[in-house]
């Protein structure tokens, strides 16, 4: 390159020279290449990485903040926590398990596109408007329960028989019990946008013509995603208790979804 290593003369290079570009997806294409979708919250949940099944049964309790039920669970004063007692003794649907760790893809993501993601919501609190990440994104585990089997109705008669205290409490918006999940591992590496005469860097990206160079290794995410019930609805009164759960409404799931990137750091159910 002679003596002339500018930023806008190295991009020029790459791109007629070097390396082919990758371009930025949009948020519905990231979508369907990592399988995800708007109505599964995606949260971290380090409590249950030893056994990610025994997430399913589990019941989320979403309370009262100054005495309003939250419009959105992203909003850091709503409260989205795991009741301490789970839902016992219910079936696993084993045919929904897969038998080997399932690549969905590798994409390249700035701060605004992670931000529109609610898989990767979490990711763009660490990137700013020259960083990038790229990510390879594995599904590692999958189950759903199997709601067919009597287990599943015995066991949600006795969750409620046990915590009726819970349901009658008019604290409690929302009670959602988790029928699915899916273990997605994410393996990423940080990028940052060249400029000439800064130091480091020794892989590099051409992200949208513009090279991006790292100096960092691999790190892994545990992200899981998880499919609920509604068990309780707001104003729900006593004469509806002999209802067990029901199917969520668009709404509902739409609400569930937006506690994407919520860290509960223990199974009893505090978060972060």
């Amino acid at each position: 390159m002679g003596a002339n290593n500018s930023t806008e003369h190295v991009n020029e290079v790459m791109n007629n020279d070097v390396s082919e570009g990758i371009n930025l997806s949009s948020p519905k294409d990231i979508s369907a290449k990592l399988n995800i979708n708007d109505k599964t919250a995606y949260i971290q949940a380090d409590a249950f990485l030893g056994n990610p099944y025994s997430l399913l049964g589990r019941v989320i309790e979403v309370r009262k903040t100054n005495g309003k039920c939250p419009e959105n669970l992203n909003d850091p004063n709503a409260s989205f926590e795991f009741s301490a007692l789970p839902i016992y003794d219910i079936k696993i649907d084993e045919s929904s398990k897969i038998k080997k760790p399932i690549k969905r893809n590798s994409i390249v993501v700035d701060k605004s596109l992670s931000a529109k993601v609610n898989f990767l919501t979490f990711l763009s609190s660490q990137l700013d408007a020259k960083s990038f990440f790229s990510l390879m994104v594995f599904d590692q585990a999958t189950a759903l329960v199997d709601v067919q089997d009597v287990s599943w109705r015995n066991g949600l008669k006795l969750w409620k028989q046990d915590n009726l205290d819970i349901f009658r409490d008019p604290d409690v918006c929302y009670l959602y019990a988790v029928i699915g999940m899916v273990q997605k591992n994410i393996v990423r590496k940080k990028f940052v946008s060249f400029e000439a005469g800064a130091k480091g860097g020794a892989y590099g990206l051409n992200v949208d013509g513009k090279l991006a160079t790292s100096t960092e290794d691999y790190s892994l995410d545990i992200v899981f995603g998880l499919t609920p019930v509604v068990i309780k609805r707001p104003n729900t009164d006593v004469s509806m208790e002999n209802t067990l759960a029901f199917n969520p409404t668009p709404n509902e799931l739409s609400f569930f979804s937006s506690a994407s990137g919520v860290n509960i750091f223990d199974a009893g159910g505090m978060i972060s």
